[in-house]
């Protein structure tokens, strides 16, 4: 098994296949992942073309041939125009039911569906992308909002975007995507003051505050913060201390010292790709 750097924000399994199993519609389950699959000969049940469920016959790695193999595939090599030594995302989705994907398909679908999701105009629109993201990485929603948030802190910071109107002009506001994300990661809760309160509609209130008003919407450029905490970065003297990452990390508020709450440092910072060989 060899580890690399996923180049999609989640933690993710691959089998790289070989020409010999693709002739025979076979793919060869390394030893390394055989405790996610069944211990006794029969079948499972491969997600397939539009989500459709197949009964694929499967062979344990204590058979005869000394090797775990789910048969009955040759369709799927056909449709995707498998080759030698490409590689297969596996998923486990319960004791029966597992989901096979081309690498390249899988990742595809992931960027595209998380573009959808940070470019959502309303709320039943991020929701939607939102699950179709948790369905397609396997993962629940707060793990794939918690992973979008380290992604994009990982991005360049851009300036804000500012739209000129006849006698005014209004700066970008804070995506819904982005709101979200954060209300999952941090649950309302100010960074600085850890005060939060639930609202009528039974969810958290928080205000986002621009660190630099002329900075975009990244993480690093935005803070959770309860009403009274927002209005002193407004009116108060302030002095802020940022780390060589650019982080915020301390607040100066008229004389009196405050900590900044950043859950990145709780956070995996890297996502890995496990890539098992049969």
């Amino acid at each position: 098994m060899e580890q690399v750097i996923s180049e999609i924000p989640l933690n993710y399994v691959t089998v790289k296949v070989t020409k010999s199993r693709i002739d025979k519609g076979l793919l060869a389950i390394p030893v390394s992942l055989i405790d996610i699959f069944p211990q006794q000969k029969g079948c499972i049940f491969i997600e397939g073309h539009e989500g459709v469920y197949e009964k694929k016959t499967y062979t344990p790695y204590t058979s005869t041939s000394r090797e775990c193999r789910i048969g009955g595939l040759n369709d799927f090599y056909k449709r995707y125009e498998i080759r030698n030594k490409d590689e297969i995302v596996i998923q486990k989705i319960d004791d029966m039911r597992y989901r096979i994907v081309p690498e390249k398909e899988f990742k595809e679908n992931i960027l595209d569906v998380l573009s959808k999701f940070e470019n959502s105009i309303d709320e039943i629109e991020a929701n939607k992308y939102l699950k179709e993201a948790s369905l397609l990485s396997n993962l629940d929603k707060n793990t794939v909002l918690c992973n979008e948030f380290i992604g994009l802190s990982k991005k360049e910071i851009l300036p804000r975007k500012s739209e000129h109107k006849i006698l005014s002009t209004s700066k970008e506001s804070v995506p819904l995507s982005m709101r979200k994300i954060l209300l999952s990661i941090y649950k309302g809760e100010c960074q600085i003051s850890g005060f939060t309160f639930l609202m009528k509609n039974g969810n958290p209130y928080f205000e986002l505050h621009h660190i630099n008003p002329l900075g975009g919407n990244h993480p690093k450029n935005l803070l959770v913060v309860c009403p009274n905490v927002h209005a002193q970065f407004t009116y108060a003297n302030i002095e802020q201390s940022f780390d060589s990452d650019g982080w915020l990390r301390a607040v100066r508020f008229n004389a009196e010292n405050f900590t900044v709450f950043q859950i990145i440092d709780t956070l995996q910072l890297e996502f890995k790709k496990e890539i098992h060989f049969t």
